[in-house]
């Protein structure tokens, strides 16, 4: 309903802004062109109408005057689409007084500039130039006059500046764009009215080239602030002018945030190689990847308490590559974030992380340098950590989705795949989503039980059939299901050839009819057991309003996706100390689906839209912010560092929807660009 009140709020003020241009256009039509003799002392242009008005009106011999029938149909049709207007932002009205309810986000440019600039606007048509229309109208004026047509430009004026208030400024409205934006529809109407009251050249030039000042001083400003160091890196990097710092006195660098090498638990060892790969897949299509040595990348499947080492090696990706292990909460120090907790690792170059193995459940890792490109391309791969004493299925397979060029691939293959699986056998279905965009999952043949979402067990979940998952980019579900003689079939919205059949013999099972419909909603699924966070020490509220607006990025202009009207690099951190409450709330005026990642942490759904999560605690590292949406979560901030908090459709994030969430005393000696040429998106 929220979406759908923003999209009825925007076209409402489009109608508005078209009317009232539209009058303007017509109002100043109707007046004639007029000699040297008779303009100086136009009755009109002096808006002191006289009884012998029209015989002071002297048009010059190329410009005959609009005859009089043509004139008052043009006066009834300009006063007509001025009350369109008017009547159309009375729904502007409506729209944001139902808007209010859904929270602040969505209304604040709309109640502090431009309904009050429009209502003000409407008012000085209704007063000053609609006499005036009427009178043309009805044959006892010629045209409307200075005052009227400036009016009529000004609510024009007024009518786009709104426009411009909800889609380029968003949210917050702060007062220096509120005061440009509003100095230009004065301007605007004070420069129709010049040159409707014959003001002198030098008056009309003056003002026009202020205007123009005025657009070109903002975006220059703009633009500085696009190419200036950020605040917000400043407050997480200590560089010194003979380069990186040492942590300050108390505080601790990320590169000291590592798993000791000397960590308990069984060591694992693994080796990846990073390197472009021409790969068959089963369709016969060759394609073009990057991958860690296969696609997807080899599965790291490891037991809890075990200590896992992972060297990664660039052969040729000369973009940069690094390791980020999705969703697992590691130390800062091996998060693999180039340009915050390491350099990248460019060709003939390796780096070892270790993660101690304590969680178990389903992730992934990707790099995250220039994620955007390299995770499309195929560097990515899965992560399973399994109790000691294993999952209680006798199947345990996981299910990458992929989509790389026009190739959709589920688990590794990106055709029909069949497994046999004797009926009556239980199996776990490691579902994960590593594309761009959410992706709804089906099986059909059998009831199924949602047993886990991103890595976390889920408290007294019920089977249940007939029913699609929507998994966020990024996100994860794992599945448990008991085949029948007849198998069971796993397909996506993603493709309508990759599809994973499980059945006795091997045997391809067919596509269910009807598909299943709706959505599973896991805020409402399983018991809940009234778990709550822990009490912190000490409370931090942030809010993160995503949205879509035109900026600069690195200098160059961009329609840009925003979180408080900002784009990475300059959007401000979330600073917290070690053991607060963090409570965020996400709220998304845009268009688009934002999958919203939060490195370092799981968090606590607590609410959407107002409603609170009623079935088992939701963990998730990557929660679907939908258009219109409100979501409220806590974490409690427990594992010191300098951590990404960023939108995983990962175009997104390289357009700016990215952000940090730091600990304070923690700094970081890498930086973006350098010598790695490093790209944390």
């Amino acid at each position: 309903m929220t979406a759908l009140l923003l999209a009825l709020d925007l076209v409402s003020a489009v109608v508005t802004a078209g009317a009232w241009i539209a009058a303007a256009v017509l109002a100043s039509g109707l007046r004639p062109r007029r000699s040297p003799a008779g303009s100086a002392r136009d009755a009109a242009a002096t808006d002191v109408p006289a009884p012998d008005a029209a015989a002071q009106y002297v048009p010059a011999p190329d410009a005959p005057a609009p005859a009089p029938g043509i004139r008052r149909r043009g006066a009834w049709l300009a006063l007509a689409l001025v009350g369109v207007g008017v009547a159309v932002l009375v729904a502007q009205l409506l729209c944001t007084i139902l808007l209010a309810g859904d929270g602040w986000w969505f209304v604040q440019e709309k109640v502090v500039f431009a309904l009050p600039v429009a209502v003000a606007a409407a008012i000085a048509v209704i007063v000053v130039a609609g006499p005036e229309l009427r009178g043309t109208a009805r044959g006892s004026r010629p045209a409307p006059g200075a005052r009227g047509r400036a009016a009529l430009v000004g609510a024009a004026a007024a009518g786009v500046a709104g426009i411009l208030a909800r889609l380029v400024i968003g949210y917050p409205m702060e007062l220096i764009p509120a005061l440009v934006l509003l100095a230009l529809v004065l301007l605007s109407a004070a420069l129709a009215w010049a040159v409707g009251a014959g003001r002198p050249k030098r008056v009309v030039t003056g003002l026009a080239a202020f205007c123009v000042l005025v657009v070109v001083a903002s975006v220059g400003v703009a633009w500085l602030g696009s190419a200036a160091t950020p605040a917000a890196l400043s407050a997480t990097h200590e560089h010194g002018a003979a380069g990186p710092a040492e942590a300050p006195p108390g505080g601790v660098s990320v590169t000291d945030l590592r798993t000791p090498a000397d960590a308990p638990g069984t060591r694992r060892v693994f080796d990846l190689t990073a390197a472009q790969q021409q790969v068959t897949l089963d369709s016969g299509r060759s394609v073009s990847a990057w991958t860690y040595g296969s696609l997807p990348g080899p599965e790291l499947r490891v037991s809890q308490g075990d200590l896992v080492e992972v060297t990664l090696h660039n052969t040729d990706i000369d973009a940069g590559v690094t390791i980020h292990w999705h969703g697992y909460d590691v130390p800062s120090g091996e998060d693999g974030v180039a340009g915050v907790t390491q350099d990248a690792v460019l060709p003939g170059d390796s780096f070892t992380y270790r993660l101690a193995a304590t969680e178990t459940g389903t992730y992934w890792y990707h790099t995250h340098q220039v994620s955007a490109d390299g995770v499309r391309r195929g560097l990515f791969g899965t992560l399973v950590v399994l109790p000691p004493a294993g999952v209680p299925e006798s199947v345990d397979l996981t299910v990458p989705l992929h989509t790389l060029g026009t190739a959709v691939i589920l688990g590794d293959s990106d055709v029909a795949s069949v497994r046999d699986v004797a009926a009556g056998q239980s199996v776990r279905l490691r579902l994960i989503n590593t594309d761009q965009l959410p992706h709804r999952f089906t099986l059909d043949g059998a009831p199924f039980t949602v047993v886990a979402a991103d890595g976390r067990d889920l408290v007294g979940p019920t089977p249940v059939t007939g029913t699609a998952l929507r998994i966020p980019a990024g996100g994860r579900l794992d599945v448990s299901v008991t085949v029948p003689e007849s198998g069971v079939r796993l397909s996506t919205n993603a493709s309508a050839t990759a599809s994973l059949s499980l059945a006795p013999g091997g045997a391809e099972v067919p596509r269910a009819v009807p598909v299943a419909t709706g959505d599973l909603d896991l805020l409402g699924y399983g018991t809940a057991d009234g778990q709550t966070l822990p009490a912190g020490d000490g409370r931090v509220e942030a809010t993160m309003v995503l949205d879509r607006n035109p900026r600069f990025l690195g200098g160059r202009p961009a329609y840009g996706y925003t979180v408080n009207g900002a784009v990475f690099p300059h959007i401000p951190s979330i600073e917290v100390s070690e053991g607060n409450t963090v409570r965020l709330t996400v709220a998304n005026r845009g268009l688009e689906t934002h999958p919203m990642h939060v490195h370092g942490h799981h968090v606590l759904v607590i609410s959407r839209n107002g409603n609170p999560s009623t079935g088992s605690p939701l963990w998730l590292d990557t929660f679907d912010v939908q258009p219109g949406e409100v979501w409220v979560v806590e974490f409690t901030a427990d594992n010191p560092g300098i951590w990404m908090d960023h939108c995983h459709n990962l175009d997104h994030a390289a357009e700016g929807m990215m952000m940090a969430l730091t600990y304070r005393g923690v700094t970081s000696p890498f930086q973006q660009g350098g010598t790695h040429a490093n790209r944390p998106e």
